[in-house]
């Protein structure tokens, strides 16, 4: 099954739109960034506490290795390196994997510890090296593929530390006097393990990404209605609380259009259940056309009620969409003998247009729009009626059910 096909016929996914549109620069719009990374961040807190655990354990079997072959336990710059240095950096990473108030600095700690240990190595092994032992340069190409391999860091930050290690070892080369033969041999190399573990770092992300975008696709299915194929209310209340604090952060306007068709009970009793279900699949056809961006989605409200939301329309066209909608609805020319309105199926449509802000809660911009349509409906139906949030005022929560018309 091609999962991009979700978007074609049952309202617009950012999910399929992302995929769509691709993510070679591995980034994705809006919130769908800030999602993947806190899956990937959960996904990364137990693959960087193993390799942080192997990587102490490792080290502690080196240092009991070394006394047993020594015949004598020893203290000297190498150990105190590991457990003064090493040792304390990689148990930072396993604690904060285990505390659940730092997992939002899961990142930077990660990236600071690994930079600061893979510095610190590039340091040792070149201070090895000006001794004539350039062993210790296996351990600055060990940091390098765990940085970009086993943290879980992004593709970004996996080179950044990748970038300052290799500096590291070139310039504490040079300041410490490193033959510049050897040098330059084992800076090749190490330029050789960062490409390559850049490589794989890049398409590792790539593939979570895309496994992201089509988990959210496939779950998605789970939230869609199973007669029109619009998102179900539950996937609206979830997507519009996503979307609010976006438009929040971007200072974007959000249009919140309630469409529902006249007389749709009439209809019912007339015509059949069955044509009654034909007739809310062609209307949420129209509406799910409507939702051409990302972040444009629709959904059946509930009953012969749907929902659309426009991110960011411009205010002054705000009526152009949802008059739109009206129109297309009535060109389906379902014809409906019982609707006091017309002899076709007919919508009465309300919206409400606000840009999020303290001032403005979601809940009323909801209640805006819903009252918005009522009052079309009240006024004969087959009509819009749009209002701005900004300029009206109501008491949240206070729906006026008592003045609501039959449907």
């Amino acid at each position: 099954m091609d999962l991009r096909a979700l978007n074609s016929s049952s309202g617009s996914s950012p999910f399929a739109a992302q995929l769509n549109a691709g993510f070679a620069n591995l980034k994705f719009r809006g919130f769908l960034e800030r999602d993947f990374r806190d899956v990937l961040i959960e996904q990364s807190r137990v693959r960087g506490r193993l390799a942080a655990l192997v990587l102490i354990g490792v080290l502690l079997v080196q240092t009991l290795i070394e006394w047993a072959v020594a015949g004598a336990i020893s203290i000297d710059t190498a150990i105190l390196f590991r457990f003064v240095i090493i040792v304390p950096g990689l148990a930072l990473i396993v604690a904060v994997t285990y505390a659940p108030r730092f997992r939002e600095l899961y990142t930077r700690i990660a990236i600071a510890s690994v930079s600061v240990l893979g510095i610190a190595v590039a340091l040792k092994a070149q201070t090895a090296a000006v001794e004539g032992n350039y062993y210790m340069s296996a351990g600055v190409m060990l940091v390098i593929v765990c940085a970009c391999l086993f943290p879980g860091l992004v593709f970004r930050a996996s080179a950044s530390i990748g970038t300052l290690l290799l500096a590291s070892y070139f310039v504490s080369g040079l300041a410490l006097g490193t033959s510049l033969a050897p040098l330059f041999y084992t800076f090749a190399m190490l330029i050789a393990t960062v490409l390559i573990s850049l490589l794989a770092s890049y398409n590792l992300e790539h593939v979570l990404r895309t496994s992201f975008l089509e988990t959210r696709l496939l779950n998605e299915l789970a939230e869609r209605d199973g007669l029109t194929g619009l998102y179900n209310r539950r996937m609206f209340d979830d997507f519009i609380q996503r979307i609010w604090r976006q438009s929040q952060r971007e200072e974007q306007p959000i249009e919140i259009v309630l469409v529902d068709i006249d007389h749709f009970k009439i209809y019912n009793d007339l015509y059949g259940h069955q044509a009654g279900d034909d007739c809310l699949k062609k209307v949420a056809r129209c509406i799910a056309s409507s939702a051409k961006r990302p972040f444009d989605f629709a959904a059946r409200y509930g009953g012969e009620e749907f929902v659309l939301v426009l991110y960011g329309p411009p205010r002054e066209h705000a009526q152009t969409i949802p008059e739109q909608i009206r129109r297309d609805v009535m060109e389906l020319a379902i014809p409906h003998e019982g609707s006091t309105v017309d002899n076709i199926i007919t919508v009465s449509v309300g919206v409400a247009l606000s840009t999020p802000t303290a001032a403005r809660s979601l809940a009323g911009t909801i209640q805006i729009a819903d009252e918005a349509l009522y009052e079309a409906k009240r006024a004969g139906r087959n009509r819009l009626v749009c209002r701005d949030a900004e300029k009206y005022e109501i008491e949240t929560g206070n729906f006026r059910v008592a003045a609501r018309v039959p449907v």
